[in-house]
């Protein structure tokens, strides 16, 4: 029998990657919310599993105003956003976008 040692190392990158014909509508919608609560209105009728790449996705276009992700970040949570984009990127979005008040 031959030595085979198996070892056990966690995940800390991203699940899965989000499709993209989930994520390009997603964006668009995103982009044309005028409030936090047309954010929270569009989460609503988007999976769950989708909201850490948008929020990582809408966090790297200049277009999508910052109350919006702010408003995605913070419905996500920081434990949902570790899961799906792993902890480097889910602490640098927590960490930019905590600070900034949602104005809308």
């Amino acid at each position: 029998m031959s030595d085979l040692r198996l070892h056990h190392a966690p995940r800390t990158a991203a699940v899965n990657d989000e499709p993209s014909d989930l994520l390009i509508p997603a964006l668009a919608q995103l982009r044309a919310c005028a409030t936090s609560l047309d954010v929270l209105i569009l989460m609503d009728t988007l999976p769950d599993g989708i909201m850490p790449g948008l929020a990582w996705a809408a966090s790297r276009k200049r277009h999508i105003p910052a109350f919006a992700i702010k408003a995605l970040v913070t419905a996500c949570g920081a434990a949902h956003l570790e899961l799906g984009l792993g902890r480097v990127r889910a602490r640098e979005l927590t960490s930019t976008y905590s600070s900034r008040g949602a104005t809308h």
